[in-house]
C-alpha cells in the first residue's frame, strides 16, 4: 500500500491551479472592463473642444468692405434716412434688441453710442444690429450679429470685438455663455451642446483652461483640471455603471498616480501610462484578495506579492499577469514557505 503522498501532492497541485485559472479569468474580465472604460473616456475626450466648422469665435472684420461708407457721418445719415443695404444674409428681429437691452446694462466706459442696423457685412455674411460707436465706425456696446448660416452672438461688443459677456449660438443648437475677451471666450463660461454634454468651467482663448466640469446625458461626468482644452492635471472622471476615476491626467489620457474603482468595488491604486495600469500599485478585491506590486500594460509584471483570502500568500515574479520565475508560496494551513520556480502560470516545481 501506498502512503498516499503523491495524492496528496496533486491535491494540492489542483488547488493551485484552481486558484491561477480564476485568478486569470478575473485578470482578463478585469481588464475588458477597464478597457471599456477608457474607449468610453477617450469617445468623451474627443467632444470636449468648440466645433471648428461653425463659427467659435465673433468674426473681426466689420464693415471695412461692405455697401456703406466707411465714414461715420455718412453711416449715421444711412442710419437716420433707413437706407438698409438690400438682400441682407437674413434679418434680425427688433424684439430680440429689446429683450438685450433689458437683459444687459449699457456699459459706463463714456463712450457715445446709438443704435445702428441691420448693418451687413457681406465677406462674413453676417448682419449687425445694436449699439455702434459713430466716432470710431465700430460696434460697441449691446449688440446681435447674426450669419447667414443660422448661427448668433449675442451681448457686449468693445471697439469691434465680443467683450465682457455674451451668447454664441451655433445653428445646430449648441451655445456657449459667459465672458468673452477680444472675440474669444476668456473667463468663466458654459458650452452647452445640442445632445446635452455640458462644460461649465474657465476658459482661455476660446479653450477650456483651468478648473472646469463636464456633464454627460448618460449620467458620467468629470471635474478637474483643463490646459490648452485638454484634461491636465489633477481630476475625477465618474461613469454612469458607479465607477470612477480619481488621479492625475495629461493631455486626455490617465497618467500618473491614482484611483481607479469599479462599479463592483474593486480597486486599484497606484500609478498609469496612456490609459493603463503601469508602475507599482495594489489591487484589492472585495473578497479580501490583494495584489501588491509591479505593473506593465495593464497585468502584473515585475514583482509582486499576491493574497489569497483563504491566508495563503505568494511572493516572487511575474510575467504578463501570470507567475514567471522564482518565488515562494505561504501555506496557512501548515503555516511555512516554499519556493519555487513558475513558468508562465504554472509550478515547475518546489525546491523545498
Amino acid at each position: 500500500m501506498g502512503c498516499g503522498c503523491n495524492k496528496g501532492k496533486k491535491d494540492e497541485e489542483t488547488k493551485e491551479l484552481m486558484n491561477e485559472i480564476l485568478q486569470n479569468i478575473e485578470e482578463i474580465q478585469n481588464d475588458e472592463k477597464k478597457m471599456q472604460s477608457i474607449i468610453k473616456i477617450q469617445r468623451y475626450f474627443r467632444k470636449t473642444q468648440l466645433k471648428s466648422n461653425k463659427p467659435p469665435q465673433v468674426k473681426q472684420e466689420i464693415i471695412n468692405n461692405n455697401s456703406l461708407n466707411n465714414s461715420s457721418q455718412n453711416i449715421k445719415d444711412s442710419f437716420e434716412a433707413n437706407s438698409i443695404p438690400k438682400k441682407l444674409p437674413l434679418e434680425i428681429p427688433q424684439e430680440e434688441l429689446t429683450t438685450l437691452l433689458k437683459e444687459y446694462p449699457p456699459l459706463s466706459d463714456n463712450v457715445k453710442v446709438k443704435i445702428n442696423g441691420p448693418v451687413q457685412d457681406n465677406n462674413i455674411q453676417s448682419v449687425y444690429l445694436g449699439e455702434w460707436d459713430f466716432k470710431k465706425n465700430l460696434k460697441h456696446g449691446r449688440g446681435i450679429e447674426y450669419w447667414s448660416e443660422g448661427s448668433k452672438y449675442y451681448g457686449y461688443w468693445i471697439a469691434g470685438k465680443a467683450n465682457i459677456r455674451g451668447k454664441l449660438i451655433h445653428a445646430d443648437g449648441d451655445k456657449y455663455e459667459g465672458e468673452w475677451l477680444n472675440d474669444q471666450p476668456n473667463g468663466k463660461g458654459k458650452y452647452t451642446h445640442s445632445d446635452g454634454t455640458l462644460y461649465e468651467g474657465d476658459w482661455k482663448n476660446d479653450r477650456q483652461h483651468g478648473k472646469g466640469k463636464e456633464s454627460w446625458p448618460d449620467g458620467a461626468w468629470y471635474e478637474g483640471d483643463y490646459v490648452n482644452g485638454q484634461k491636465h492635471g489633477k481630476g475625477k472622471f465618474y461613469w454612469a455603471d458607479g465607477s470612477y476615476y480619481e488621479g492625475e491626467f495629461a493631455v486626455n489620457n490617465i497618467n500618473g498616480f491614482g484611483t481607479y474603482i469599479f462599479g463592483d468595488k474593486r480597486c486599484y491604486k497606484g500609478t498609469w501610462v496612456n490609459n493603463k495600469i503601469e508602475g507599482k500599485g495594489v489591487f484589492t478585491w472585495p473578497d479580501g484578495r490583494k495584489y501588491e506590486g509591479e505593473y506593465k500594460n495593464d497585468k502584473k509584471d515585475g514583482f509582486g506579492t499576491f493574497y489569497w483570502n483563504d491566508g495563503k500568500i505568494f511572493k516572487g515574479n511575474w510575467k504578463n499577469g501570470q507567475k514567471h520565475g522564482e518565488g515562494e508560496v505561504y501555506f496557512p494551513d501548515q503555516k511555512i514557505w516554499k519556493k519555487g520556480l513558475w513558468k508562465y502560470g504554472e509550478r515547475v516545481k518546489y525546491y523545498t
